[in-house]
């Protein structure tokens, strides 16, 4: 089996999650597409130096994260995974600006959603106030914007929302994609807005965040 690059495993401290980036890194890298057969697990056990038992947990895995498919008397194949079952921190790869792009869309989507919802709680104006007096802003928009969703999505009733919004926002801020916007929105009139329950306003906001320019446009 030849290949010029080196998948060998530099003792992880977890075995399992390293295997599995290993093991997507070795697609991506030698740009295996959908439908390609991998190596069997000897073969990849000696490609990344570990041993079989972890191949296969890693294997399996990714099966079930939707990265690799079996078939049964035929091999194990790529497959096409969901966007978001792949955390950026697994797959390493990196993103084109389209994809980029998209990932933005859901990110505001999900950040409008998230602020909708926590009105929607119906808290006294006082529970608001105390509510957001505990954030700490920093000066920097997307800093003080985290804080602020994190902080009032870990009181909704559904979890998935934060979940769906952090992955998001991981991506982006991995693959640096806030610096390239234009901005020029202040966080405090977001936090006014939410503080005041103007929701038409906030509505507006949120449009003028997903209709953000890149600087290099």
């Amino acid at each position: 089996m030849k290949s010029s690059r080196n998948y060998k495993v530099q003792t992880p401290p977890k075995m399992y999650q390293q295997v599995i980036t290993q093991l997507v890194e070795y697609i991506e890298s030698e740009q295996l597409p959908e439908g390609s057969k991998i190596h069997t697990e000897r073969d990849l056990s000696e490609l990344l130096g570990v041993s079989r038992p972890s191949i296969r947990e890693g294997i399996r895995g990714l099966k079930l994260l939707g990265y690799l498919d079996s078939r049964q008397g035929e091999g194990t194949f790529v497959s096409n995974p969901p966007p978001f079952l792949i955390p950026s921190e697994l797959s390493k790869q990196r993103l084109d600006r389209v994809s980029l792009q998209n990932y933005y869309e859901v990110f505001i989507m999900c950040s409008k959603q998230i602020v909708t919802l926590s009105l929607s709680l119906d808290l006294s104006n006082k529970e608001l106030n105390e509510s957001t007096s505990i954030i700490k802003h920093t000066d920097d928009f997307w800093s003080d914007f985290r804080n602020w969703i994190e902080h009032i999505a870990i009181h909704l009733n559904n979890p998935f929302f934060l979940s769906l919004w952090k992955n998001n926002y991981d991506v982006l801020e991995e693959h640096d994609y806030f610096s390239t916007l234009k901005l020029n929105l202040q966080f405090n009139v977001f936090l006014e807005c939410y503080l005041e329950r103007n929701e038409p306003r906030l509505n507006e906001l949120f449009q003028k965040l997903s209709e953000l320019d890149s600087i290099n446009s």
